[in-house]
């Protein structure tokens, strides 16, 4: 039988950190956004490290919102330059055949040379963007999976400087962000659009009010804080490709570390 004795005094302690942590004083908020901001920098170059296997539900959805369509995607992502770089490796359980495959090596191809161009993704949205364009709000500090963690309330920035679509999309974002205290890195982004968003009237892109974007990261066993979990949807067009209504769940399967070089996509496929 365990003594009361000593039992007693580890849930005293444990409840005296727990109330130190909770009269601790919140940090500025400006301080940490920088910080989050200067930590995610880093963490991009040390993600470039690692090749990661993730598995994609895309459910799209017809104009009542009902399930129109569904498709099981495993896709093979790595990081060039900030970048991510995507391939596909199976669609629907089945593996590609020779003609998709080769044109998944041409895209990651591209892919890889914009990256080393220097072109921005307009095609996604990332924790930074979300952090340095919101406007953080009601500033509190929570407790996740163990951890010190200030949540802050997120709307729109109507003072950011934005440029381009995705930036502008961040604009019209109202949600929450979480960031570890200990690390500050971004643990948490969960927003969702306010309004309409049109690029040239509506005539180059338009996204429509209600999409959502849901991101999770958490630390490997090396510190290396990764991607997890992304939840999302919503409707738009941008240039000449209409994009349904639909909404889609991510999941980080499993990563490990890899070394790539620029001009070797075909190496790549060649270890699937």
């Amino acid at each position: 039988m365990i003594s009361m004795r000593k039992v007693l005094p580890l849930v005293l302690l444990a409840a005296t950190t727990a109330s130190s942590q909770t009269n601790k004083p919140l940090p500025d908020i400006e301080s940490l956004r920088a910080r989050a901001l200067e930590v995610n920098k880093a963490t991009e170059a040390q993600r470039e490290r690692y090749l990661c296997r993730i598995r994609t539900e895309t459910i799209e959805l017809d104009p009542k919102g009902n399930q129109k369509k569904v498709d099981a995607d495993e896709r093979e992502i790595f990081f060039v330059k900030q970048r991510q770089i995507t391939q596909t490796v199976t669609h629907n359980g089945k593996p590609l055949s020779e003609h998709d495959a080769k044109k998944e090596i041409d895209k990651v191809k591209k892919q890889i040379q914009d990256a080393e161009a220097g072109k921005p993704n307009e095609m996604g949205i990332s924790q930074a963007q979300i952090v340095k364009l919101i406007k953080l709000t009601n500033e509190r500090r929570v407790m996740i999976n163990g951890r010190p963690t200030i949540l802050f309330d997120g709307v729109g920035n109507p003072q950011a400087k934005a440029s381009g679509m995705i930036e502008k999309a961040v604009q019209a974002m109202e949600g929450t962000v979480a960031v570890d205290e200990a690390t500050g890195h971004v643990q948490d982004t969960n927003v969702h659009g306010v309004r309409d968003v049109k690029l040239a009237g509506g005539l180059l892109a338009n996204i429509h009010k209600g999409f959502l974007l849901h991101i999770i990261t958490a630390p490997r066993n090396d510190g290396v804080w990764l991607v997890q979990e992304v939840w999302g949807s919503g409707d738009a067009r941008i240039g000449l490709f209409m994009h349904p209504s639909y909404r889609f769940h991510q999941i980080t399967e499993g990563c490990r570390l890899f070394d790539v070089n620029a001009d070797s996509a075909e190496a790549l496929q060649e270890k699937h």
